[in-house]
């Protein structure tokens, strides 16, 4: 009597045994092939838009709206900031953006020459606000694809400021810049003052401006020193590779020594106020009409650093004008830091929090170097 359960007549051994090997072979170097042929296509094509010849197609013709979204996107610049990006590159007759941006002495003489077009145009404090912040950011975004990685790319008679140990800035000059050390030539005043020189064999910090503008940050050890024949001394010093961008500022800075003058302030407190605070606004300020004076040494649309010899704590609200650069207003700040010099003198590095449109443009174009 036969089984209810039985389902076939054929062992397990005979049904693989009838299995289609050949074509189960022949499907494993299709599927291998087709993804060898996708793998060497993608690579050729990726290989492809590296070389020369590729750049050079993109680089000879005008970019597009595609390709300034794709910039933008890429990038995460503002709606307002895409638009007006989409009419400099159609204005200067710009080449593709997304390769253009490595030519950062490129991308700064073309914004430098919109900037003069739209002045002309009279247009608002707030579009040209607009345009300086999309100005640095380009410049930012340009400095990240090609920075300076090396203290050997340091031109001759270029400026790096030493910072002491009070983080008080003192020129010096690269006089020298052999492939194996940097000289730099410095004041013989601080040579002679045992507080202000530099120690030898000590890692010292210091910051330069690279050619596109862009600040850095880097260290390095101190060798020796040379005293010249005409009596200049030159500070000996390492190269250094760890060189760090500060690319994260908001506001383009610029250094400088000029007087200010400066005045206490206070906030009023009022209901009016306690509404602006919420509503993250500018707030209303009372400021004394007695003035001191101090000495810029940088400043930025978003804040500055005075030098003083008053003795002023954090947190402190003051009144700031700089005549020399025609900002008459009553730009309103705060102190975040007070650092005491060598000399007794402080610096108060300030953020502002009260600045017309009008000054930051000015502070903008003093920064960029435009003509105002």
């Amino acid at each position: 009597m036969g089984s209810f359960f039985q389902i076939g007549s054929g062992s397990p051994i005979a049904a693989r045994s009838g299995f289609p090997i050949g074509l189960f072979i022949l499907g494993v170097v299709l599927v291998a092939t087709l993804v060898g042929g996708i793998w060497f296509l993608t690579k050729h094509l990726m290989d492809y838009k590296k070389s020369d010849a590729y750049i050079k197609k993109q680089l000879e013709r005008l970019t597009t709206q595609k390709d300034v979204k794709k910039f933008s996107e890429t990038n995460r610049l503002t709606p307002d900031m895409q638009i007006l990006l989409w009419d400099i590159c159609k204005t200067m007759k710009l080449p593709n953006i997304n390769y253009l941006i490595k030519q950062a002495d490129v991308i700064a003489e073309n914004c430098k020459q919109y900037y003069y077009k739209i002045k002309e145009q009279n247009i608002s404090a707030q579009d040209l606000n607009l345009f300086f912040e999309l100005d640095f950011t380009l410049e930012k975004i340009s400095a990240a694809t090609k920075g300076l990685l090396s203290t050997k790319q340091l031109p001759l008679e270029s400026v790096v400021f030493y910072l002491t140990q009070d983080s008080e800035q003192f020129p010096f000059y690269v006089k020298v810049n052999h492939n194996d050390f940097l000289s730099l030539e410095i004041p013989k005043f601080m040579y002679d003052n045992p507080r202000l020189k530099p120690p030898v064999l000590e890692r010292l910090r210091f910051i330069t401006k690279a050619a596109n503008g862009m600040t850095y940050h880097f260290t390095s050890r101190a060798m020796r020193y040379q005293t010249n024949p005409d009596g200049k001394i030159n500070l000996i010093i390492k190269h250094s590779e760890d060189l760090v961008n500060q690319a994260h500022r908001n506001s383009k800075r610029e250094f400088l020594d000029t007087e200010c003058l400066f005045s206490p302030a206070h906030l009023v407190h009022t209901l009016e106020n306690e509404k602006k605070k919420k509503h993250n606004s500018e707030e209303d300020f009372v400021v004394r009409e007695k003035e001191y004076e101090g000495r810029i040494t940088n400043i930025s649309s978003g804040g500055c650093c005075i030098k003083t010899t008053l003795p002023i704590k954090e947190k402190q609200y003051l009144s700031l004008r700089v005549p020399s650069l025609e900002l008459h207003e009553h730009m309103i700040g705060i102190i975040r830091k007070t650092r005491k010099l060598i000399d007794n003198s402080y610096n108060l590095h300030i953020q502002f929090l009260k600045i017309s449109l009008e000054s930051k443009n000015r502070i903008n174009a003093y920064a960029f170097k435009y003509e105002i």
